[in-house]
């Protein structure tokens, strides 16, 4: 069982969704399966059926995306996903929860995953990033913008938009074939910041016996 796309912060209280994908080395079909979340104190967050086809680009990962709430405590919580046949815990049965009909009964082993829910208070501030090329002063996309624990990455405009609390904070940004840029900001408003990315250009012979 596999979670992904969670976010990476969630404000106190909002929503947000996850995907969870269940595959079954025989590759059975998940009908009648379903999933269920469960947080940090145990309690059931959510349940969702799995999808009758697989996730594009796989033989048999059946998924389910489903809706969330983060709980009103600061900080990370550990949360935990479980994949159920019929709607009801245990084990999941070939035959009787999807799997071939003219083929053995296969028992099937618990299958759970976890994850984390970092939950942030509101934010007060927004921070602006403009990733630009040093040398050929263009903007530089696809960069990742790091303002921990905020991800974010640029647009075709070398942009980026990230919403935070006050406070002090570490910038990082990297982009492929750049060197990382660092920069310290105290937000106690809104702060645009210009990131000149200098390429990390290869040693030549020269460079080396020079």
């Amino acid at each position: 069982m596999v979670v992904w796309d969670e976010p990476p912060t969630v404000e106190r209280g909002e929503g947000f969704s996850v995907k969870l994908g269940v595959r079954c080395s025989s590759e059975c079909r998940p009908d009648g399966w379903t999933v269920e979340v469960r947080d940090q104190d145990g309690k059931k967050r959510a349940t969702a059926t799995l999808s009758g086809e697989p996730w594009p680009g796989t033989a048999a990962l059946y998924y389910a995306e489903v809706d969330l709430s983060a709980p009103a405590t600061e900080g990370v919580h550990e949360w935990e996903a479980k994949a159920l046949a019929d709607g009801a815990a245990g084990a999941l049965v070939d035959g009787a929860a999807g799997g071939p009909a003219d083929g053995p009964d296969i028992q099937h082993a618990e299958c759970t995953a976890r994850f984390g829910v970092r939950v942030v208070p509101a934010p007060e501030c927004l921070l602006t990033v403009v990733a630009i090329d040093r040398e050929s002063q263009t903007p530089v996309k696809g960069a990742k913008v790091v303002v921990h624990p905020y991800k974010v990455f640029t647009d075709e405009r070398g942009v980026a938009e990230v919403r935070v609390p006050q406070g002090e904070y570490r910038l990082f940004v990297s982009g492929k074939s750049y060197f990382p840029f660092r920069s310290d900001v105290e937000m106690k408003a809104d702060v645009t910041i210009r990131a000149e990315l200098a390429l990390d250009r290869e040693l030549s012979d020269a460079d080396v016996w020079s």
